[in-house]
């Protein structure tokens, strides 16, 4: 993995339908293709996905070295345009993500996602001057995850600062 390049950005109201699964990160990964079709079908049917405009994302709601792994709380979800007013219905639900964020610019492969997180928190966050905010940290997806260990994807990974 290449050292990233790190950017730092305010977002303002950027609006995510999510759907939240709760489980090993193990179990996530199992689920998560079957996950991303349930989103993308509810966002089909209500003319939600804007191409080239409407990003990917995956949000970590939990620490996994503080909660029990069986309860990590993690959501598949993309964004969807501020005109549109989605409402929320089982399994999907509706937020805004506000705030200063550092973004890791990573270009990895599968099993390199755990080091790019670990170079985020502990290399750059916690080595670094900024402060992490108590908010949700994601990964959003530039290019499509790669479904082989030896291809490799563009994804960016946000960490709430103050």
């Amino acid at each position: 993995m290449n050292k990233p390049n790190i950017t730092i950005e305010k977002i303002t109201n950027m609006q995510i339908l999510y759907i939240r699964f709760r489980g090993t990160y193990i179990e996530f990964r199992k689920n998560s293709r079957k996950l991303f079709g349930t989103l993308f079908t509810y966002a089909e049917e209500k003319s939600m996905i804007i191409p080239n405009v409407t990003k990917v994302l995956t949000l970590y709601h939990d620490n996994p070295y503080i909660t029990e792994a069986k309860n990590l709380r993690t959501s598949v979800a993309m964004t969807v345009n501020t005109d549109i007013v989605p409402q929320a219905s089982e399994p999907i639900g509706v937020i805004a993500i506000s705030g200063r964020f550092a973004i890791g610019h990573f270009e990895i492969s599968p099993d390199e996602y755990h080091l790019a997180w670990q170079y985020m928190y502990n290399e750059w966050l916690f080595k670094g001057t900024q402060s992490p905010r108590d908010a949700v940290p994601f990964e959003l997806y530039v290019t499509e995850p790669p479904r082989s260990f030896k291809q490799k994807s563009k994804t960016d990974i946000y960490i709430p600062i103050e």
